[in-house]
Order: structure tokens, then sequence, then C-alpha cells
């Protein structure tokens, strides 16, 4: 039976370094969890280091039972996106919680009465800060692991939200098909999306170039431009900010297949965009946290053996859409990863709120393997 719960703030690195490990207790027999690295999290968590902090409050909490904890919560104020989107609106993430509500319930309120004092009027998430990072709980698709970006939590956890009153703000998902099947569709019977992109092929105007690592800073800085401007159009979007997209670019650069990221030129000009990178979370799944002394020295053998891509990333500008441009960078994307060796395609994450793309996954034969929540409540 749960004794007494109280809440204390992390305001030590020794404190930060229990936030950061206590998921460990939660998956410690969940074989499907993919530990973050621990030296990510303590510079990505340090106010001093961490990016997000520059416009930003934030504050950690556990929740503990004697010496014995039970929980972690971030409770934050995005500033950026609280302009954007124009409400007074808090964030909650780093939710972890072992199977006692009391102690689930205790964080709740504090983030929300931490947000109270901000003069935030409501919150949402879960979210790990952005809406990039493995945002919400896990509904349905316990039988497989997570790909890069996305979580993974107890069943418990949508229960625990919803017992405490939290309502559905909207579903995201996750999306896979074996490469066998995407090949098929390339290559054997007659596909509306081959002709669309032979088609637009046939544009003397259009070139498609892969990514140039040599370049990094400039690739980088052209990607987010147009990822930015091609998520204009989806409900909910708020633009990733420089620093913070180059942190998530930075963590992938090592997995990255200059092969299997494209770019959309008219004219010299970049108009569109498809990266399929190999999923990171293949070889996090084998270090437990931890790069050193020795995992370091397999880690390019672990990325040689990924035999999973994921489909983050593909838009082209609205003035160039309609033109099979979309559908090209798809098809050469794919055709590409096959010839590579890879076995299946992960697809992640859609918004309910953006019914065509989960309409045209579905519609190419791609499976919803998962099913994650992202929840909203007035403090």
């Amino acid at each position: 039976m749960l004794g007494t719960v109280e809440i204390h703030p992390v305001t030590t690195r020794r404190e930060l370094k229990a936030f950061i490990r206590f998921p460990w207790k939660v998956y410690r027999a969940d074989p499907l969890w993919v530990p973050p690295l621990i030296s990510d999290r303590l510079a990505y968590l340090d106010p001093a280091r961490g990016i997000f902090y520059k416009d930003a409050d934030v504050a950690l909490f556990t929740a503990r039972e004697g010496r014995q904890v039970l929980g972690t919560i971030a409770a934050f104020v995005d500033h950026a996106r609280a302009r954007y989107v124009g409400r007074a609106e808090g964030g909650f993430g780093f939710f972890e919680v072992l199977e006692e509500y009391g102690a689930a319930a205790a964080l709740l309120d504090t983030c929300r009465g931490w947000l109270r004092q901000r003069g935030m009027v409501s919150v949402r998430g879960p979210t790990n800060f952005g809406d990039n990072d493995s945002p919400g709980v896990l509904i349905a698709g316990t039988d497989y692991p997570p790909a890069m970006l996305e979580a993974h939590t107890p069943p418990y956890y949508k229960d625990f939200l919803e017992r405490y009153g939290m309502q559905k703000e909207n579903d995201l998902y996750a999306w896979r098909v074996t490469f066998e099947r995407v090949g098929t569709a390339l290559h054997g019977a007659p596909s509306d999306i081959v002709h669309v992109a032979d088609a637009a092929r046939k544009d003397s105007a259009l070139s498609i170039r892969r990514i140039r690592l040599e370049n990094w800073d400039q690739e980088v800085s052209t990607i987010l431009a147009l990822f930015n401007a091609t998520m204009e159009t989806i409900p909910g979007a708020v633009p990733i900010g420089e620093e913070d997209f180059g942190r998530l670019a930075s963590q992938m650069r090592p997995f990255l297949d200059p092969e299997l990221g494209l770019i959309a030129e008219i004219g010299g000009a970049p108009v569109g965009y498809c990266l399929l990178i190999p999923d990171t979370n293949r070889v996090l799944a084998r270090l437990n946290g931890r790069l050193f002394p020795f995992n370091w020295i397999r880690i390019g053998r672990y990325i040689r053996e990924i035999d999973v891509v994921s489909f983050k990333l593909l838009g082209v500008l609205k003035e160039y859409r309609r033109r099979g441009i979309d559908a090209l960078l798809y098809v050469e994307a794919l055709a590409k990863a096959k010839e590579r060796g890879y076995q299946w395609l992960d697809g992640s994450l859609t918004s309910e709120l953006n019914p065509v793309i989960n309409l045209i996954a579905r519609s190419r034969g791609a499976e919803m393997y998962k099913h994650y929540r992202l929840y909203r409540m007035p403090v």
C-alpha cells in the first residue's frame, strides 16, 4: 500500500541523474523499451546547456515515498510555442511513474500548480518539450519496439491521465510496410504513384539530388526552411526553431545514409525534400544508455546492421504541389532504400488532424502499428 508521497524539485546534478535514470525502473521488465543515451539527457535537461531553456521556463520534479523515487515529471512553458498559438498554455513531459496512481496524481497536481503560478490556463502533453520528440502515450501497439522519436509507455499511463481528468487533444499514428510489398508496388504492376512520378521526371526544370553531408550546415538550413514552410498548412503544427532542429539533426548525423536524403530543385532553388533515416533506435536498444567504455567501439557495426528506415520528412512547397514532385521524391527514396537492403519502412508520426496523409498511408498498403494520444486540461 502506498504511503505518503512527497514531491521534490530537482535542483542538484545528483537529483538530475536520479531523474534521468528513473525510467530504467519503470521498464526493467519491458524488452521493447529503448533506453535514451544518459549523456544526451544530461545535456538536454541541464539549464546551462539545454537549448530548450533559452526561451522556456522549466521545472523538474520527482515523486518520492521516503527515499524511493516513484515518478518524474517536467513542467514547462515554451514561450515560442505560446506566442505562436496565442494561448497561455504550458506543457508536461518526461512523465514516468510506477503503477501507483497516487504518485501520478501528485506529480500532475504539482505540474498544474507550477503552471498556474506562471499565468498559464491550460496544460498539454506529454511531450519531451517539443512535439517532435516522443509525443503522447501509447494507446495501442505494444507488440513491437518504437522507432526513433516515438514514445513507448506502459498501458496504465493512459488510464492514469484519463482518471485524473485529462481530455484527448489529438491522436498520432505510426505506420509500417515491408519493402517486399513496396517493391511490388514500385517494380511490378502499374501504380498511380509511379505514373505520377514518371510524369514529374519529364519536367526539364526539375532536378533531384542527394543531400550533401560535406555541406552539413547549409543542408540543415535548407531542410529546416522547407520543413517549416511545408508544415504551415497542417492544423496545430508549430514551427521548429533553428537550434532545436540542429540538435535533432546532429543526433541523427552518424546514422544518415546520404543516398536516402533527397532535395528537389527547380532552377537550382530547393522546393521539396524527402529524408529516410536508418532507425537510430535499433542501435540505442543495444547500448543501455551508455556509449562508454566499450559501446562506442561497436556502434559502427550496430549502424551497419540496421534493417529499418524511418520515413520522417517529406514536403513540397505549396506553390509547387500538384506537379508530382512529392511522388517522385517518394518513389526515388523508397527504391534506393530497397536497393540498399533495408527490410521495412516506418512512417511516423502522422496526426489525425491530417487525414489526407493517413488515407494515403493506408491506401499504399501500410499497417498502422502504433497509436498515441496527446492530452489537455485546464490548470
